[in-house]
């Protein structure tokens, strides 16, 4: 097998037959060196893998894991996806993505958002403010911003990034991702104009409950604005949404649909 590292991207291709982790090591720490939000693998001069040599993925997931970072694999070959599938390891922790341009995207949702115009916080607290792309957005943020505004509080910016059940939580999709961005991004620029300090943030979660829980956990708010999803009976929305936020939140709790509170 051979191993390049380009960039951000480690290439390779040949025949894994083996656990090549050792060989790809250097390469991967150098990639997180110069990109330490992840490594992007392509995968598409992959001739052939063996069991043993899928193994290797596990390694390199554990090991970039440890260093809070992520991996992506691009341009795989179904025979080598199969490969990969049936290492349960793997299966249940490898973010597959189907171009190395997606992969990319991917691993720089989390910089784009993060950026913030380092504004000093005298905020005597924190408002939780949950957006999702849905109409409801418009009228939490304005409720949102008015309150933080009141009593001086910063606000913790939250979209849940909903990862289908039959995924692993670090899947990269393409389509949500980019909307997750665009929805922070936009509800940053109206939060800042009012001057208020921010900190968005992008969950991976099954529910919107699942996020909102998190974010409580780290920054324990005195408020929590959720904007609720669009009415789906099928899904049970927004029904199950809301049981789900009350058994997470104790603090001040305020749901916020398109036109009402």
């Amino acid at each position: 097998m051979i191993v390049e590292s380009i960039d951000d991207i480690i290439y390779l291709s040949g025949e894994l037959a083996t656990n090549q982790w050792e060989a790809i090591r250097t390469a991967a720490g150098l990639v997180l060196k110069r990109h330490p939000q992840g490594v992007v693998v392509d995968c598409g001069g992959l001739i052939s893998v063996s069991k043993q040599g899928a193994e290797t993925f596990y390694y390199m997931l554990r090991h970039i894991q440890e260093k809070n970072a992520r991996i992506i694999v691009a341009n795989v070959p179904e025979h080598v996806r199969e490969k990969l599938m049936a290492v349960e390891d793997v299966r249940s922790g490898l973010s597959i993505a189907d171009t190395v341009e997606d992969a990319r995207q991917s691993l720089e949702l989390m910089e784009s958002i993060g950026k913030s115009e380092g504004k000093k916080s005298h905020a005597t607290g924190v408002l939780l403010l949950c957006v999702l792309g849905a109409p409801s957005d418009s009228n939490a943020i304005s409720l949102a911003a008015a309150i933080a505004q009141m009593r001086k509080l910063s606000v913790a910016l939250v979209y849940p990034l909903l990862v289908p059940q039959a995924l692993p939580m670090t899947q990269v999709l393409p389509e949500s991702e980019e909307g997750a961005t665009a929805t922070l991004q936009s509800a940053r620029r109206i939060l800042e104009s009012k001057q208020l300090p921010v900190e968005p943030a992008v969950e991976r979660v099954r529910t919107i409950a699942a996020a909102i829980e998190k974010v409580v956990g780290r920054t324990d708010p005195l408020v929590v604005v959720v904007a609720m999803p669009a009415s789906d009976p099928q899904i049970g929305e927004p029904a199950r949404t809301i049981e789900g936020v009350l058994s997470k939140v104790h603090a001040e709790l305020i749901l916020v649909r398109g036109g009402q509170v």
